[in-house]
């Protein structure tokens, strides 16, 4: 920004927003966005970061498309200025610790070696979608223990219905159809889980308890 080399700001930043921001970090949040409750703290949690996220984007890109920033700006809600480039930019700082980086990384390592064993189970037409999958890790013990850790985190990542680890077969990664071992999909998330499981709330027929929790603690829209 100093030296005024703009285009190489832009290349960066239209990196970001294709790779680990759209086809990364999206893809893992939709779920909890459009399933968690309303206003359950990991949902809210996550606009807080779309909002850090969206905001930032607007001032990083306001030297280079001053108006279309600025439009994008007027969207943002609760924005502290009325133009992004009365804004003040605050650099910001990671705030995870060493351990909590190396636990994620452990994450997005095993996701490198699943998505290909999902890419070929799809194109066999064991599963359609990721999330008719069940995957079986074999992991060195280290990896495990962190996997183990990030349970619920890791099958986010993945995008599938549930992972679970030391399977008896020698390969690393095996993917399953969830309904080998009589899971049935939420009409709600898509997500597959045991069938008892689904519908098990009179009241709620069809979705998963996750789901029915979800229904349940969510304020009623007006018609």
């Amino acid at each position: 920004y100093d030296a005024y080399e703009f285009h190489n700001v832009y290349q960066k930043v239209s990196q970001f927003v294709s790779v680990q921001l759209s086809s990364v970090y999206h893809d893992v949040v939709k779920d909890r966005l459009y399933t968690d409750a309303a206003n359950s703290p990991r949902r809210r949690s996550t606009q807080t970061a779309l909002h850090r996220i969206v905001s930032g984007l607007c001032q990083m890109l306001s030297p280079m498309l001053a108006f279309t920033a600025d439009e994008a700006w007027e969207a943002i809600p609760g924005r502290p200025t009325a133009s992004v480039h009365e804004s003040v930019w605050t650099p910001t700082t990671n705030g995870l610790s060493d351990a909590e980086l190396a636990g994620w990384k452990t994450l997005f390592a095993i996701r490198e070696k699943v998505f290909p064993a999902l890419e070929q189970k799809r194109q066999a037409k064991v599963i359609g979608k990721a999330l008719e999958g069940i995957v079986f890790l074999n992991l060195p013990e280290a990896d495990q223990t962190s996997a183990k850790h990030l349970q619920a985190e890791l099958t986010e990542v993945l995008n599938v219905s549930h992972v679970r680890f030391g399977n008896a077969s020698d390969e690393a990664v095996v993917v399953r159809h969830c309904q080998e071992f009589g899971h049935v999909k939420c009409e709600r998330c898509w997500h597959w889980e045991p069938a008892s499981d689904i519908g098990a709330d009179p009241a709620y027929p069809g979705i998963c308890p996750r789901c029915t929790e979800a229904v349940r603690n969510s304020p009623v829209q007006p018609v």
